[in-house]
């Protein structure tokens, strides 16, 4: 998905223009109480709520005192309860739900993706989106800026997590599946975004995606929406040759950068020249985990990632929500060229399943003109949906250090897969990856109305994964969505987190999100309906 202003739609963030239409068109939402009873998870475990009536939370993080740090996003669709939210913030709640402190109130100009504590350090990272990367050490902790000028863009800086010494942070890609187009319009009035360009036919300037590597062009180009030819990598009205060269450049596009801690400069700040690329070839990256210390997957990084949308003039159908596991440095997942499991020639892409419909155009081309890698092990081709065993090799199994890595999982078509969390000892199952699944925000196009869920992957050995729904409502379908008698359930997860000893899980509910496709802005979030969930483990 793709958006103007972030927002973790179903790990597909997605933009959205503010609201500038007639309020009095919406009809006001009465909100429906969270009811613990309507969330089903499996026996042993109870649904409890730490807090209720929060304004669009996005993402959580737990302290070393056990405090849950909460990431407020503010209003990103207008709509009639636009008054009623408050500024991107951080709030601080104590295990019991007490609230201890706010932070940040009036201080950060967008809003935070996935918020992080790294236990090495006692370090908490709040990424503001686009441009800045915060940290904060303890409630009373001066909150500093340690990373800026990053790019603006359709997708931008999200996950963040801590490894052995470094700091990791992931990357989103301007555009939607790899050529700038006016439509990517940056959404801030950043002047200094070094990914812009100045054009000389004078019109607008356009963020334009950098590579992680050196590519060479097949020369092949899209005409942009104001008619202009452009070329991969390039910006907006920039043509590419046969054989022409893009450098790569430090940060860069669709990756998973990381810093060495202590490498700042005299200013506090991590400079640009000591960032170095751990993995690259994402589209818009939103949760990024190490596996549990001591487990076979301590060094691997669960990766969960947005598919190309079906949007401009190199459209890509059916593109996949995913989730990678990195198991080493340099392992290249394949944007713009490799969707998936699959390259963008694939038949699959060429075509809108959700409406029916065969369009008659032809199959999307690659950009890259070096002779692409082919996995040595063959696509799986089941339903998505079908839960159990699912015939993808793990990339613990199937490095391909040489070539392109293959996906753990594909998920529904804009039904993303957003905020992540491995599960160590307490929990019930070890070394499990839990997964929110945000749901659809760009219409009724969804194959399959799945969401809300959080989903639990457990890893096979030697490989191969099993999935299973960890915790749903009682219908498909938010909370809205559901029958009177159902209603008091999940509306929209887009983070977990586990508590320090293992035993509970928090879901970060974002709220509810009234969709009306008759108006001019089709959906607003309404206030007061963002809750963290507790799933708290009771056996033994």
């Amino acid at each position: 998905m793709r958006r103007a202003i972030a927002i973790w739609l179903a790990g597909c963030l997605f933009a959205v223009p503010t609201f500038a239409g007639d309020l009095t068109q919406w009809i006001k939402q009465t909100p429906v109480p969270p009811d613990p009873s309507k969330v089903v998870v499996p026996p042993g475990y109870k649904v409890g709520i730490l807090v209720a009536g929060l304004s669009t939370p996005s993402s959580a993080a737990v302290d070393g005192d056990g405090n849950v740090w909460v990431a407020i996003s503010g209003n990103l669709f207008g709509g009639p309860d636009g008054d009623l939210m408050p500024k991107p913030h951080v709030e601080v709640y104590d295990r019991t739900g007490n609230l201890i402190k706010k932070i940040g109130e009036g201080v950060f100009k967008t809003v935070m993706n996935e918020i992080a504590y790294c236990p090495e350090n006692g370090v908490m990272y709040i990424p503001e989106y686009g441009e800045r990367i915060w940290e904060m050490k303890g409630l009373n902790g001066e909150l500093k800026v340690i990373i800026k000028d990053l790019h603006n863009g359709d997708h931008r800086n999200a996950g963040i997590t801590c490894h052995n010494g470094y700091l990791y942070f992931a990357l989103g890609v301007p555009s939607n599946e790899g050529f700038a187009d006016p439509d990517n319009l940056g959404w801030t009035d950043i002047p200094n975004d070094p990914f812009w360009l100045a054009h000389p036919d004078g019109l607008r300037n356009t963020p334009h995606d950098a590579p992680c590597r050196d590519i060479v062009h097949t020369g092949l180009n899209v005409k942009t929406s104001d008619g202009r030819m452009t070329g991969a990598y390039m910006p907006a009205g920039v043509a590419a040759k046969p054989g022409q060269i893009v450098k790569a450049t430090v940060p860069c596009h669709g990756s998973i950068m990381r810093v060495k801690f202590g490498d700042k400069d005299a200013n506090g700040i991590y400079p640009h020249d000591k960032m170095e690329v751990y993995a690259m070839g994402f589209r818009n990256e939103s949760g990024v985990e190490f596996g549990p210390k001591g487990s076979r997957f301590e060094n691997a990084l669960a990766v969960s990632d947005n598919g190309m949308n079906d949007l401009g003039n190199r459209r890509i159908a059916n593109g996949a929500e995913k989730l990678w596991l990195v198991t080493e440095k340099g392992q290249d997942a394949g944007f713009p060229d490799k969707e998936g499991m699959n390259f963008v020639t694939n038949k699959r892409f060429g075509w809108k399943a959700y409406t029916g419909s065969v369009v008659d155009r032809p199959h999307p081309q690659l950009y890259i003109g070096d002779k692409p890698f082919v996995p040595k092990n063959s696509p799986y081709t089941g339903n998505v949906h079908n839960a159990g065993v699912r015939g993808v090799p793990l990339a613990v199994a199937n490095k391909n250090p040489d070539g392109y890595i293959n996906p753990l999982l594909e998920w529904d078509t804009n039904s993303p897969i957003d905020g992540i969390a491995w599960s160590a000892k307490g929990f019930g199952y070890d070394n499990n990856l839990f997964a929110s699944v945000y749901g659809f925000l760009t219409g009724p196009d969804s194959l399959e109305p799945t969401w809300p869920y959080v989903l639990r992957i457990e890893f096979l050995n030697p490989s191969g994964i099993k999935w299973a729904p960890f915790a749903h409502n009682i219908e498909p379908g938010g909370n809205a969505y559901q029958k009177p008698e159902n209603q008091g359930g999940m509306e929209r997860p887009n983070d977990v987190v586990f508590s320090n000893d293992g035993k509970t899980m928090y879901i970060v509910d974002y709220g509810y999100v009234h969709m009306d496709w008759n108006q001019s802005m089709p959906f607003y979030a309404v206030a007061k309906t963002g809750v963290i969930w507790t799933v708290t483990y009771m056996g033994n």
